[in-house]
């Protein structure tokens, strides 16, 4: 990700640098060339089979929310590196079959009303 969004998740998830200070991207910048750390390029998530949510919702069909649903419900493996960091889904996952089955289960459910005077609406 870019160095942006990496002070952006450090600073969310209370990280502070050495000296106490908040993350930007300057210091991202500083720390990575300090540790010999390549900067993220365009494209290379994809090149390693991962995905982030917006991308796995979009190749599933659903809504990023079913996406997290999904993860939190042990149905779609991911890994996040801290609390705060974005999802990322491998792609492989995305094509399993019970994956795909579940996202589609979920795409088509609609919610129950608990109320019973409540009627359908048809269009």
């Amino acid at each position: 990700m870019p160095d942006e969004a990496i002070a952006a998740v450090l600073n969310r998830s209370g990280k502070s640098t050495g000296r106490g200070n908040s993350w930007t991207r300057t210091r991202v910048c500083s720390l990575r060339h300090n540790q010999n750390i390549a900067p993220y390029r365009e494209g290379e998530r994809g090149e390693r089979g991962e995905a982030t949510v917006n991308e796995a919702a979009t190749a599933l069909a659903v809504s990023p929310s079913t996406i997290r649903r999904m993860i939190s419900d042990g149905m779609l493996p991911a890994r996040h590196h801290c609390e705060g960091a974005p999802w990322i889904v491998c792609l492989r996952d995305l094509n399993r079959d019970d994956v795909r089955t579940e996202a589609e289960r979920r795409r088509l459910r609609r919610p129950l009303s608990h109320d019973t005077c409540q009627r359908s609406l048809d269009l």
